[in-house]
């Protein structure tokens, strides 16, 4: 049997990924490939798979992002700060969702089971003694560890639109106190997978530039290609899922984080796209977020993370393109965000459904256009 993991990184597609195995999971079934449930609404969908077979569309969360759903648990039990996200509801102790692990691959036989989870890749530096938690229910088995990992500087910048989209305020990254941290496992890719290459010394690893995946089509036809696996013909497409919001608009969305209520930050977030109607926003390749003191702190610190990265997975340079890291683009996100607000006219505001967001929107224009 043989066990293919894969620990993200985040924003590297994974959500696409959980949504094709969740969707296609009856077809890799008989195909001998389990992507298996750890709750008990997994569980009735599977049975239910048994009867009609796999369908489109976007199944529960705790049955499309299953191993999510057990790295929060197993997080959350095992150390006092980790919370069970709310929208991952009535989840079993991470022992009993272990056990329906072990239970499916002793009943089920197959011959490769996945394992798909961005979560997983706090393990490392949040709880490194899930690591062997989760090696042990699978003692025997062949192991395959996947993971891919975006240059730092990307990866931050992704990430903070997705604190962005959680209703986060975080800093700027440009904040030479608060904006980067340097020891978290969106920088620190060292200490992401030491411990699990110290934990699994026989397993194999593949850690891959994520541009690489981009190359070929993005995360499913990268892991098909590349996992090891002999996936079965005709199955279902997957959607792209959680893509980021145009950079331009960062300092507006965490200003609206910072002084909106929930409920207008949200509905702003989430109607961007009627806000930003026809106009020319500035391309994610032009916006600044850093700065260049940020740029050199980053290129400063990554250096001996890169060096390992290198080593380890028998490259000359992980990144090839990693002195781009330390190059500014040519767009500060204050300025990106002027030249969106200056193409703002009522209509556009009026586009929005709650008044504090209209209302917030305005203000911000009016602010910009009283600096210039």
């Amino acid at each position: 049997m043989k066990l293919v993991c894969h620990i993200g990184h985040h924003k590297t597609g994974t959500t696409s990924l959980q949504m094709f195995l969740s969707q296609n999971s009856f077809a890799l079934m008989k195909a001998g490939i389990l992507y298996p449930w750890v709750e008990s609404q997994g569980a009735a969908i599977a049975v239910a798979k048994g009867l009609v077979g796999d369908s489109e569309g976007a199944l529960p969360i705790n049955a499309r992002e299953p191993h999510n759903a057990l790295a929060f648990r197993m997080l959350a039990d095992a150390t006092s700060h980790w919370k069970v996200p709310p929208y991952h509801k009535e989840l079993p102790h991470s022992n009993q969702m272990l056990i329906a692990l072990r239970n499916q691959a002793e009943a089920l036989q197959p011959d490769t089971i996945i394992l798909c989870s961005e979560v997983m890749s706090h393990f490392g530096i949040a709880a490194p003694d899930q690591i062997d938690r989760l090696r042990k229910v699978f003692d025997g088995a062949e192991i395959h560890l996947y993971c891919a990992l975006r240059r730092p500087d990307e990866q931050l910048a992704s990430w903070h639109g997705q604190q962005l989209r959680f209703g986060q305020a975080p800093a700027p990254l440009s904040d030479p106190d608060h904006g980067i941290k340097f020891d978290n496992l969106h920088f620190d890719y060292r200490a992401v997978l030491k411990p699990w290459i110290r934990t699994m010394p026989r397993a194999t690893f593949q850690i891959v530039p994520y541009r690489e995946t981009i190359a070929v089509g993005g995360s499913v036809e990268h892991f098909m290609a590349n996992a090891g696996i002999v996936f079965p013909e005709g199955l279902l497409p997957a959607a792209t899922l959680n893509v980021s919001f145009p950079p331009a608009l960062y300092p507006l969305l965490r200003e609206a984080n910072r002084l909106l209520p929930r409920r207008a930050s949200l509905a702003l977030a989430q109607e961007l796209d009627s806000l930003t109607a026809g106009l020319t926003l500035p391309g994610n390749k032009e916006v600044e977020l850093f700065g260049q003191a940020a740029r050199d702190r980053m290129m400063d610190h990554f250096r001996p993370i890169h060096d390992w990265l290198g080593k380890t997975t028998n490259r000359a340079a992980f990144f090839t393109d990693l002195e781009d890291m330390a190059l500014c683009k040519p767009l500060p996100e204050t300025e990106a965000l002027r030249q969106v607000l200056d193409q703002i006219t009522p209509d556009h505001i009026a586009a929005l459904s709650v008044p504090e967001a209209q209302a917030f929107v305005e203000q911000m224009r009016d602010h910009y256009r009283a600096e210039t």
